[in-house]
């Protein structure tokens, strides 16, 4: 069966902000810069032919010739527009059919096919519904998105390229500009051709970087902008670097018209339809610098901009001042305008369309009842790779299934591997949450460091896991009947003979749905012939090598065998202390004490160990790290393990060569009450007040 669409089955309609789950990012501190976010949509169309279907793949870098007609020729074009998220929890978007249409107009001026409207309209809204978690809350901002035309095909001679792509990205954005602006009017360099014969009526990238110079000096002194003048003459102003302009004069608004050389920009045109609706004669028509510095107010207009008052021109020594604030023109303009796009005000023109669904959770056909802890092949895994003394960059989702592997690889023949293990929750309110992440990504890195391995950094390990999760959702078990179990593998792939580390490695994440691991509590036998690891800092009982676990198979299968569940392991130094288990990490409890073997470099630090000590301190109880005798243990009034894949288990018993202690079991020990109040944690039933949980969907 073939992965489905990321995007589950959507279906038109309204959810409620109430359920709504966002990414973790701080809104209030949102700015106008790129937030990397989930997915961007992509499609390519060979020169003559139209472009058909897209898909949607992770965010990242893309790959494309040196010889491209973009990279070489400029044969490109852009928008922008954004989806608004409401108060009542819809998604709009705000006349996308207007931006498709002015990419198919940029199209024809620079020969490249384009979109249909409908193609472009479906892709925004596939990309914003992908990306949903990135819309920002109501009042916090936006998600802006921005699609590309691009000639991306080979080619050496100055032609229209073989190739296009039409990609669309997005970032949750802020405010452009923050408070009124100050302008200064370029009067040597200018941004266009004027009249119809070049490109400044359309979004051309060549329309950009030529405003660089006057942009970058207009802001070294001081001001927020830069004003062009039209080239044929130097009197007449035309536009901003990236925004239209306004100019209020009474009751007359005046924006220069649309010759071929100024944008025909899309809030321009809603601007001046509103204002018309409340009364306001607007004229478009050339306006010169004279003119411009008498008027009583300016503003300027954009996508990115919405609408921005003006405060000051500069013209040469001449500076012309303008009224702003909340009683102005353009205050009253912006608040119409937002208020229709933000669905604060009725849409009497139907500018908006709606992209948000009424999406019902989607799950695999799936038996969750029978969730055992096995591997259930899931839809998409995730593959990076890196060449020794390099470091990691982007990686990639792949559908889920064998990787090639050279026979001389370091992880075959020298076991130079580690592994990481966590689980992603589904909440009651239909949220997914990963625990502690960032202490799973901190533990592979020292892991690396220990088997002379490069690593993800803990951001990119973070990320990786979250796309996983998300390329997977409909694999998370509902609420209560189990976990997404995620197995990061950073391994030694590159091909050597000689014993030495790999030239090169591989970080991959795959996943499966699991439910417990252990069935009621647990029987330990005592293993006192054979050991886990070297004890002390000198090996890497520590870490998570795969050199830790292959060697404990033989006494793990002879326990079970004889009807243990699992094997507990000395310390290889005296065989007089408890380390761990065969997967998880062990307590002891005598009265109010917690005793648990310390982390010297021989116990694993396990994240699941770290968490119950601390709610255990929480709860009252005095938690000792030291070195744990057998015999302590034996004499202990109840005992249990931790693990990611077990969580908190109660032991029923011990065995010690003759010797069997029994412990306390049931809803009413210690080990219930953690295990209550960390499952509590991790599911999003209990307050999470360490910020240990992070929300992925």
């Amino acid at each position: 069966m073939s992965p489905p669409n990321i995007l589950g089955n959507c279906k038109d309609g309204s959810e409620s902000a109430a359920g709504e789950n966002y990414t973790d990012i701080n809104w209030d501190e949102l700015g106008f810069s790129l937030v990397p976010t989930d997915y961007m949509y992509v499609m390519k169309c060979a020169k003559g032919d139209k472009f058909s279907q897209g898909s949607l793949i992770p965010f990242g870098n893309i790959e494309i010739s040196p010889s491209a007609g973009i990279l070489n020729y400029g044969q490109g074009i852009f928008e922008g527009l954004k989806a608004q998220r409401t108060e009542d929890g819809r998604i709009l978007l705000f006349r996308p059919d207007e931006n498709a249409q002015r990419m198919k107009v940029g199209a024809d001026r620079l020969c490249m096919p384009s979109p249909t409207n409908d193609q472009f309209v479906n892709a925004v809204k596939q990309i914003v519904l992908a990306n949903k978690r990135w819309v920002p809350p109501p009042g916090k901002g936006s998600l802006y998105l921005r699609p590309l035309l691009m000639g991306t095909e080979a080619l050496l001679g100055v032609a229209p390229a073989p190739e296009y792509t039409f990609l669309i990205y997005c970032s949750p954005v802020g405010s452009y500009h923050k408070g009124a602006l100050n302008f200064k009017v370029e009067d040597k360099l200018y941004r266009a051709i004027s009249g119809s014969g070049g490109t400044g009526g359309i979004k051309s990238v060549t329309n950009y970087a030529p405003v660089y110079t006057a942009m970058t000096d207009a802001k070294a002194n001081g001001f927020s902008d830069v004003l062009f003048l039209d080239s044929a003459t130097g009197k007449y102003i035309e536009e901003a670097s990236a925004c239209n302009v306004f100019v209020v004069k009474g009751n007359f608004i005046f924006t220069p018209a649309i010759d071929g050389t100024i944008l025909p920009g899309i809030t321009r045109k809603s601007i001046i339809e509103i204002a018309i609706d409340l009364g306001y004669q607007v004229m478009e028509r050339a306006i010169s610098v004279e003119e411009m510095l008498g008027a009583d107010e300016v503003f300027c207009t954009g996508t990115a901009v919405v609408l921005n008052s003006v405060a000051s021109v500069t013209y040469k020594e001449t500076r012309a001042d303008y009224k702003t604030g909340p009683e102005t023109f353009s205050a009253k303009l912006r608040k119409t305008l937002v208020g229709i796009q933000t669905g604060c005000l009725e849409d009497k023109k139907s500018w908006t369309v709606r992209v948000d669904s009424a999406m019902s959770t989607n799950y695999a056909d799936f038996n969750w009842d029978e969730l055992g802890f096995s591997l259930v092949p899931t839809d998409y895994m995730y593959v990076v790779k890196c060449a020794k003394g390099d470091k990691f960059s982007q990686g990639s989702l792949v559908p889920f299934g064998n990787i090639e592997i050279s026979p001389s690889a370091g992880i075959l023949n020298y076991g130079q591997g580690i592994f990481e293990g966590l689980k992603a929750y589904r909440t009651e309110d239909g949220r997914i949450l990963l625990f502690r992440p960032d202490e799973n990504a901190q533990r592979m890195k020292i892991g690396a460091d220990r088997l002379c391995m490069p690593s993800p950094s803990n951001d990119q390990f973070i990320n990786a896991v979250k796309q996983t999760v998300l390329a997977n959702k409909r694999w998370v078990p509902p609420p209560g009947k189990g976990s997404l179990y995620l197995r990061p593998l950073l391994m030694g792939t590159g091909a050597l003979l000689g014993l030495g580390p790999a030239p090169e490695y591989t970080f991959l994440i795959y996943c499966s749905p699991v439910g417990s691991y252990h069935k009621g509590a647990l029987n330990f036998k005592v293993e006192d012939k054979l050991y886990r690891s070297i004890s002390g800092s000198g090996g890497t009982g520590g870490v998570k090598s795969i050199t830790n676990y292959a060697p404990v198979y033989t006494a793990m299968i002879d326990a079970k065998a004889n009807e243990f569940s699992d094997v507990l392991f000395l310390d290889s130094a005296t065989g007089q202390y408890i380390e761990e288990a065969s997967a998880c990490n062990v307590f002891v409890v005598k009265g109010n004490f917690i005793f648990t073997p310390a982390i010297d470099g021989t116990i694993l630090p396990g994240i699941t160990r770290k968490s119950i000590i601390e709610i255990a301190i929480d709860l009252g109880y005095q938690v000792v790290e030291r070195a744990v005798s057998v015999e302590e243990m034996l004499g202990g009034d109840e005992m249990f393990c931790t693990g990611t894949a077990m969580v908190v288990n109660a032991v029923a018993s011990v065995t010690y060569k003759e010797t069997r202690a029994d412990y306390r079991t049931g809803p009413e020990t210690l080990s219930a009450k953690l295990r209550t109040t960390l499952v509590g944690i991790q599911t999003g039933c209990v307050e999470d007040k360490k910020s240990w949980t992070v929300r992925v969907d």
